[in-house]
């Protein structure tokens, strides 16, 4: 249980934040959020009987 405590006792460096950064491509490669075809694609689902 003690190590679970320790899980923020780090720190990245300007580099690692820079890297980290340089993964965002601004948009998801799942799903278009901004597509009317997925927003009717979404709606339609069933979740509940």
């Amino acid at each position: 249980m003690e190590e679970n405590f320790n899980i923020w006792d780090f720190a990245l460096s300007e580099e690692d934040m820079a890297a980290m950064a340089a993964l965002d491509l601004g948009h998801s490669e799942i799903i278009d959020h901004s597509a009317a075809e997925t927003a009717k694609f979404l709606n339609s689902w069933k979740i509940h009987d």
